[in-house]
Order: structure tokens, then sequence, then C-alpha cells
């Protein structure tokens, strides 16, 4: 590991929250761009971070793997010369663009050579192989669009506006009433 790396990680282990963890990362030249409003919650820095680029308001959930490439050389060129036909494989490499108003839900992966449109949710745990069409969202491994973003905004709405989900308005810090209401909409929806 590069020291200027290393150097990273540990800043931004002690730099507490998202937004600060993007500004630190701007501020540093950490990846290729990093717009405004964008939040990164991850304290890992990446491989080759220099080939990302968010554009802005771009949400990283934490345990976002952002794959720049790939390893199958150190494989192959440890095999015997007749059967990699006498050829010294090389570190393959590749570039992640994320456009506005997305948001990477955690524990996803996002391959290289990947770039995502415009206005997409990306669910938690999806593995991002292909490019991501704007105004979508997608789920899965691989990652498979599974609706439109317009139509993910129209169900959340009604879910909040209904009082069948539990909702608050603070960050990181629940009120009495808010857990209560947690625990009563958990309750309702595992007493069948």
């Amino acid at each position: 590991m590069k020291l200027k790396r290393l150097w990273w990680i540990i800043c931004n282990y002690f730099t507490r929250g998202g937004y600060k963890r993007a500004l630190f990362a701007k501020k540093h030249h950490i990846y290729a761009h990093v717009g405004d409003n964008v939040t990164i919650q991850s304290r890992f820095v990446p491989i080759y971070s220099e080939l990302i680029s968010f554009d802005d308001n771009v949400h990283i959930a934490r345990n976002v793997d952002f794959v720049t490439h790939d390893i199958i050389h150190s494989m192959l060129n440890r095999l015997p010369e007749k059967d990699r036909h006498n050829y010294k494989f090389k570190e393959h490499i590749g570039c992640i663009e994320i456009l506005d108003n997305v948001m990477v839900g955690s524990n996803s992966v996002i391959l290289y050579g990947t770039k995502i449109g415009p206005n997409v949710i990306i669910a938690s745990g999806s593995v991002v192989t292909k490019d991501c069409e704007p105004n979508s969202v997608y789920a899965g491994c691989p990652a498979k669009k599974i609706g439109t973003l317009d139509n993910f905004i129209t169900k959340r709405k009604e879910k909040e506006t209904s009082g069948t989900l539990a909702t608050t308005s603070n960050n990181q810090s629940l009120t009495s009433e808010e857990i209560n209401k947690a625990w009563a909409v958990f309750q309702s929806q595992h007493s069948k």
C-alpha cells in the first residue's frame, strides 16, 4: 500500500461524517472528481481512486467497494510458461463514473468500466457490472433495473404519509416518540 493512500485512510478514519470525508477527498484530490453535496460514508480509500468520479449530490453508503482493477494477471503469470503461452499478463484497470443525484446502498460493489447515470438508486448489496440508465432503481447480483425513480418516489411518499412507516427528521438521533413508532410498526408487521 502506498504511503499516501495509507495516510488518506488514517485521516478518513478520524474524520466524522460522510460529508466531511467527501470534502477531505475533494481537497486532497483523492478521486478524479468530487462534486458538490457528496457524502462518502466509507473510511477506506480504493486502489486507483483517481479512476473514480462523483458528480453532484452523490451519496455513498458504508462498505461500498469500488473495484478499479482486477488481479487475474497475478494468477495467470504464476502458471508455467507453456500454459500461458510465454506471455506476461498485465493488470487490467478501468474507470467508474457516477453522475448527479445517485445513492449507492451499503455493501454494494461497483466494477470498473461502469457509468451510473443521473437520478439512480443502487440498492444495498448490489453488484454493478454494467452501466445504469438514468432515472432508475437497480438491485441484485448482478444489478438489474427493478423500477423507475418516479415510481420509487411515489411509493416512498405514500409509505411516509400513510403512517405505516417509521421515519425521522433527525440525523443519527431519535426521539422517544420515533423509537416507539418504529417498534409499533415493526410489531404490527410481524404479529401475523
